[in-house]
């Protein structure tokens, strides 16, 4: 409470006065020598301990040949065989499970996120995923055991002419499947330009958008499509090829690993590609062997395993929309002040810390002007949602730190004001107002402003709030953004919340005690400031940090 009364008299105060995965292909040139014998270079059999955990593996059973339902309706294929194999070298006891792969992980506007198997502990990981730059912000992985590669497919005869050896793709309208590799931070990672990207989210949907015309190339990691072409050009969006993919902070590679390497320099790896190969009419797409792979796999297949995740891994989560606080960049790495602001506290608290990704509606929902936690949150996905205002309809169900942004709110119109709105008038019944749902600049805010208003327009997000003032269906909006360049903006600024920008956790949560102690220290030195100071050099842009502390003569 002390810090949070500090900063209030603060505030008061200050109002007042080509990046490119390393190949797995062997390269003649780059050979290690090896003798005869391939075991040479294997680890011993990993001693382990009694589990009685069942360890579950999700597959969406339609992957041939590595998971899928056979003619007698069996999940048959390389990874079964594989989990199987791999765990019994360590005694674990684990089975293949099969789950739709949303629950694994999904695509909402260009965004990979983990799907709820996978946070809810459903399963513990979902085999053959490729490893990528921006996968790595939402999840951890296994050890690569397949080789991936993505190509370009067109329609019959490619109708565009589309050439994957372009530098820039934007004459065509590219289509990606959900939760696939082949997306636009990997075309960034190549260095190549695109523009139109159509997520689909299966792939006979892929198909007709081809077939009809509606895009011009799937880039994706199949490399044969029924009644499609696929171009001989192949690329990597890969960083080392596909694993298991898993939950942040899980510690099951702390045991796979091991045991995969086991059973990689013994020979029985290879052994079991060659024979899946024949068993499953089909290539399974298996690393070189020891003798042909290339340094940089034996390096990753002879490293030792990760530690063993923290007592408590503290997660905290962002949308990554919201440029310069938290945004992915072209590449996929997850940025901004909000990432590097977290690192600092969580240092100086002497705290493991890991910024990740979530939809807004698993930290918040709302049904109508009532607000409500949302699931992730609540049963424990993650630890905190960063960049939220404590609001007294918010304090009914949630807990905040202290907070660290000032934050106020205002009305924008459409250019010229044609209603002819007033901010300052107290009775705004002769307008109609839009504002975006879980915004805290609602009803309840209108209401503690002590303003009459009779039609409140609720929209999804800020651009259907802007497209609705533009087309007259609403006389304003009411938001706590700034710098909407097609609006109008009028003053003055109005607040809705107690102080300011905090990080919102479910109640009764512990981690406002050690957050707020760092914080404080962090903030009374002045410390905090300069770094808002730095970091507004660093992003380009002036960051609404609190005021600095009240400085009292001696």
């Amino acid at each position: 409470m002390k810090v949070k009364v500090s900063l209030v008299l603060a505030i008061l105060a200050g109002i007042c006065s080509n990046a490119h995965a390393a190949s797995l292909t062997f390269n003649p040139e780059k050979t290690i020598t090896m003798s005869s014998e391939v075991r040479i270079g294997a680890k011993s059999k990993p001693e382990y301990t009694p589990d009685t955990h069942l360890y579950l593996f999700a597959a969406d059973g339609k992957k041939a040949p590595y998971s899928y339902v056979n003619e007698y309706g069996k999940l048959v294929g390389f990874d079964v065989e594989l989990v199987t194999r791999v765990c019994s070298l360590v005694g674990k006891q684990c089975k293949m499970i099969m789950l739709p792969f949303t629950e694994c992980i999904f695509t909402y506007k260009d965004i990979d996120y983990a799907g709820r198997g996978l946070w809810s502990q459903w399963v513990d990981g979902c085999p053959s995923y490729a490893i990528t730059t921006d996968r790595r912000t939402e999840f951890d992985f296994t050890l690569p055991y397949l080789a991936t590669t993505s190509t370009f497919t067109v329609a019959p005869g490619n109708p565009s002419g589309f050439d994957p050896t372009l530098a820039d793709y934007s004459a065509f309208t590219l289509v990606r499947l959900s939760g696939a590799p082949t997306n636009g931070a990997c075309l960034s990672r190549l260095r190549k330009k695109y523009g139109t990207f159509i997520v689909a989210e299966n792939l006979p949907e892929a198909k007709e958008l081809l077939l009809n015309g509606t895009a011009d190339v799937l880039f994706s990691p199949r490399t044969e499509i029924d009644g499609l072409e696929t171009l001989p050009q192949s690329v990597h969006c890969d960083d080392g090829g596909a694993g298991i993919l898993l939950r942040k902070g899980s510690d099951l590679a702390t045991w796979w690993n091991p045991a995969f390497q086991t059973f990689y320099f013994s020979g029985q790896y290879a052994q079991m590609c060659e024979d899946a190969s024949k068993k499953y009419g089909a290539d399974v797409q298996c690393l070189p062997t020891p003798r042909t792979a290339s340094p940089e796999l034996l390096a990753m297949m002879r490293a030792d395993p990760p530690a063993p995740s923290p007592d408590h891994l503290w997660k905290f989560v962002v949308s990554g929309k919201i440029e310069p606080f938290s945004f992915l960049d072209s590449e996929g790495n997850l940025v901004g002040w909000t990432k590097d602001f977290i690192e600092e506290v969580c240092t100086r608290a002497d705290k493991q810390c890991h910024l990740m990704l979530a939809q807004v509606a698993e930290c918040t929902t709302r049904d109508g002007e009532l607000l409500y936690p949302g699931r992730g949150l609540m049963e424990g996905w993650f630890d905190a949602c960063t960049g939220y205002f404590e609001t007294w309809d918010r304090d009914n169900s949630w807990d905040f730190t202290a907070p660290y942004l000032s934050s106020d709110a205002s009305f924008y119109v459409k250019p010229g004001n044609p209603s002819k709105f007033d901010p300052t008038l107290d009775d705004y019944s002769n307008f109609i107002i839009v504002h975006a749902d879980t915004s805290i600049t609602n009803d309840h805010c209108l209401n503690r402003l002590h303003k009459k208003f009779d039609t409140l327009l609720d929209v999804p997000t800020q651009y259907e709030a802007i497209a609705a003032v533009l087309n007259g269906t609403a006389d304003a909006w009411f938001t706590k953004r700034k710098g909407e360049t097609q609006l109008e903006e009028l003053s003055p600024r109005f607040h809705c919340e107690n102080v300011g920008t905090s990080i919102m956790v479910k109640k009764g949560s512990q981690m406002p005690a050690w957050w707020d102690a760092a914080f404080e220290e962090f903030y009374s030195t002045g410390e905090f400031n300069q770094f808002c100071l730095d970091k507004g050099l660093e992003y380009n842009y002036d960051f609404p940090c609190v005021p600095p502390p009240v400085k009292r003569d001696v």
